[in-house]
């Protein structure tokens, strides 16, 4: 395992924490990075998922707890921040082992996107209130800044189309010669925990009661009482945004419930589309000893 760098990676609700703890039990040199985007922020605890204060105690973590809800993270910054931390994390002889869903973390963490420009929100909105108005211009904008990029880019997949035209308008160059790749890190080994939709819709449904049984509604509840809006973070993190419609009366308690658990089933599917693509990623099941097995020892745990 000499500057090696495991990575857990799979579905919210998957079994990655628990697939941590286990291999931080056994292994007295390994210290946690979190590559979740929503731990990062302090206050945000039950609807994150975050390990409690006794687990933070037991097991070194890192990227826990290092911003308030008020500014929006970036991936590049994170890689930027974790990468310092897995460096030193090496220095001292010890195993990094990144643990997330936030395939976008990971990614970049890995070397695996490309050096972008930064979102822009004044420009987003911008585009977004032209589509509202003129329903195909931003396609049609896209087409004259970059042809390519355009043809691959459905004209309805608004999310893309947006993040497109910003990076043509803040770097001056076409988003197609842009993409390149990134510049992987071959150090990084990644395991990918699946669970069949079945299982998996059950972890969320499951997961979801117990965060409401365990003050999630308080969570939020503190969360604005504090002087925190749905932008930047709240309103963009699943479980936060839906009961923030249930506090301003927007829907039933009930209601908002389901909502959290059909946008995290959705959420589930895009993170595993995306962690599919991981190079040499090892599929594996959540058993804890599977998982430590395709990190630290056979090359296929599920044979």
């Amino acid at each position: 395992m000499e500057d090696r760098i495991p990575v857990i990676t799979g579905c919210t609700a998957s079994g990655k924490t628990a697939a941590a703890f286990y291999i931080a039990e056994k292994r007295s040199d390994v210290e946690i990075i979190s590559a979740d985007s929503r731990q990062l922020y302090r206050g945000m605890d039950i609807g994150t998922a975050k390990p409690s204060a006794e687990e933070l105690k037991r097991f070194p973590h890192h990227m826990i707890d290092v911003a308030d809800p008020d500014i929006l993270l970036s991936a590049m910054w994170f890689a930027e921040k974790a990468m310092k931390i897995v460096e030193d994390i090496l220095d001292r002889g010890a195993i990094p082992l990144v643990v997330g869903g936030t395939a976008l973390y990971v990614m970049s963490l890995a070397g695996l996107l490309d050096p972008l420009p930064v979102r822009n929100d004044g420009l987003r909105n911008s585009l977004q209130s032209l589509e509202d108005t003129v329903p195909g211009s931003l396609h049609r904008i896209l087409e004259g800044l970059d042809m390519e990029e355009a043809k691959r880019t459905g004209n309805t997949d608004r999310v893309r189309l947006v993040r497109a035209i910003e990076i043509a308008l803040l770097s001056g160059d076409k988003p197609s010669v842009l993409k390149t790749g990134g510049n992987p890190d071959k150090r990084f080994r990644f395991v990918f925990i699946e669970k069949d939709n079945t299982a998996l819709r059950e972890s969320i449904k499951r997961r979801t009661s117990l965060m409401l049984e365990d003050g999630l509604l308080d969570e939020v509840r503190g969360l604005l009482e504090k002087g925190y809006s749905r932008d930047p973070v709240l309103g963009a993190t699943i479980g936060y945004s839906e009961l923030i419609d249930y506090l301003e009366g927007l829907c039933s308690l009930e209601e908002a419930q389901a909502a959290v658990e059909i946008h995290t089933w959705q959420y589930a599917r895009r993170q595993r589309n995306m962690f599919r693509r991981l190079p040499g990623a090892v599929s594996v099941s959540s058993a804890p000893i599977k998982v430590e097995a395709a990190l630290f020892g056979e090359r296929r745990a599920d044979g």
